[in-house]
């Protein structure tokens, strides 16, 4: 199934890669990535329960239910397990505790699409083969993280919930070598996804300061729309899917 479905992106972006490409392993480089870790929780059921996020180097970790949330820290001297509460009726608007986290996330998912868009404009493409490790689990993780603060599953676009035949949550994963190959091959592509990746992070931006840093601003306005379009298309380019017309239109 996978197999059929690589040939079908093939045909879609008109790339050809070489017979014995399936069986090699691409070259990566580190460096370090800014994003957080969002672990998401899920019960015997599986049902959404929580979406954790930590920023590396700290013994703290805030937790995004789709009700309640809660903060934790866990050193020697001391064990914090605080719950922040809602109401049913209204969780579906951002509290200050959730706008604050959202703030915090967004401002290290901007930080590193500025990197990723530098390293397409330059070629770097053993960089972007390291940072492949890391961003789908990212996109996956925020996608529960997001939903969960607004209290629904309909709160992004479907397909920003990442599907696990996209990716591998392994840093040598040939997935991340058919992805950067299928890039690499068709400039025109990544010229479209440098745009769409600075788009986003300046929507981003302004949904930030619009919504999330002022405390003043009444929940109940969403300002998050062209944020939601523009990470729409950022994530239909980055898997090589087809982008919505209607938003592509927008920005191309």
């Amino acid at each position: 199934m996978k197999h059929q479905r690589t040939i079908l992106l093939f045909l879609i972006f008109g790339s050809i890669l070489p017979a014995s490409f399936a069986a090699s392993t691409l070259k990566r480089r580190s460096f370090k990535v800014p994003l957080p870790l969002i672990t998401t929780l899920f019960d015997e059921k599986d049902n959404f329960v929580e979406a954790f996020v930590t920023f590396g180097g700290t013994s703290e970790g805030w937790a995004i239910g789709m009700v309640d949330d809660r903060y934790v820290k866990d050193t020697r001297r001391e064990r914090v397990d605080h719950f922040y509460r809602e109401r049913v009726t209204s969780a579906h608007y951002l509290t200050p505790f959730e706008a604050k986290l959202m703030e915090r996330v967004t401002k290290k998912f901007e930080e590193t699409l500025i990197i990723y868009e530098k390293d397409l404009k330059h070629g770097r493409w053993d960089r972007l083969l390291y940072l492949d490790s890391n961003f789908p689990p990212f996109f996956r993780g925020f996608f529960y993280f997001y939903c969960g603060a607004h209290n629904s599953f309909s709160a992004l676009p479907k397909v920003t919930k990442v599907a696990d035949s996209l990716y591998e949550e392994s840093l040598m994963s040939p997935l991340s070598d058919q992805r950067i190959m299928i890039w690499k091959a068709n400039p025109d592509h990544v010229v479209k996804l440098r745009i769409a990746a600075k788009e986003l992070a300046f929507q981003m931006k302004q949904w930030r300061m619009r919504a999330l840093t002022v405390p003043e601003i009444d929940p109940r306005q969403d300002k998050s729309k062209k944020f939601r379009e523009a990470y729409e298309l950022f994530i239909r380019l980055y898997f090589n899917l087809p982008p919505a017309s209607v938003i592509r239109k927008k920005i191309f």
